[in-house]
């Protein structure tokens, strides 16, 4: 009996004691927005893992970001299977349109970018790319990347490694040769050469 009473006379005060004072909490909107999302503009994203000949695994990642959709700047990337970056490059989403929508929204982009990671090599072998004659400025139908020669980009076709291509404007696609966890820019396939 004296314990219920002692609970009583508890509850009792309890009740009688002034409320806590509640703090008001605000939160920084901009600063809550989760990892990889925008809080206003335009911003979309897919990936894709990639099985290339030869049992070499890796993950091609796009993204766009931009104030609108029209003005998003798009960059692929592509990682090795433990996550180390082995290529990237980047492009305003005006500068291809063959791959996206300058009028597309959101939805669209990311639906543009799913496309844009696939790989258009077929097949996806770096010996398939046009051979650079000797003497020639170029492959025919290719246009090298800054600082490829002849040696380096002939060297990539016979080791008949990995080639990821791309859209890369109008009506050309980049062409990434892998050799294991290395990636070089080759340049430009142009359609003179399909």
């Amino acid at each position: 009996m004296k314990h219920a009473t002692l609970a009583f006379a508890i509850l009792a005060l309890a009740a009688c004691s002034p409320p806590q004072e509640q703090k008001a909490r605000t939160v920084d909107v901009a600063n809550a927005t989760p990892g990889g999302a925008q809080a206003a503009g335009c911003f979309a994203e897919a990936s894709q893992d990639w099985s290339a000949v030869g049992s070499q695994y890796y993950v091609v990642e796009a993204e766009a970001t931009g104030a609108t959709c029209r003005e998003a700047v798009a960059t692929i990337r592509i990682t090795s299977r433990d996550g180390a970056k082995l290529f990237e490059h980047s492009y305003p989403t005006a500068s291809v349109p063959l791959a996206f929508n300058p009028n597309g929204d959101q939805t669209g982009l990311r639906n543009e970018l799913e496309e844009w990671a696939q790989n258009t090599a077929d097949p996806a072998t770096a010996d398939t790319l046009p051979a650079w004659p000797a003497g020639a400025a170029h492959p025919p139908g290719f246009q090298p990347a800054s600082g490829v020669t002849r040696g380096r980009y002939e060297q990539f076709r016979g080791n008949q490694g990995p080639l990821f291509c791309y859209p890369d404007g109008g009506e050309s696609n980049a062409c990434v040769a892998m050799m294991e966890n290395t990636a070089t820019l080759l340049g430009s396939l142009t359609p003179e050469s399909r």
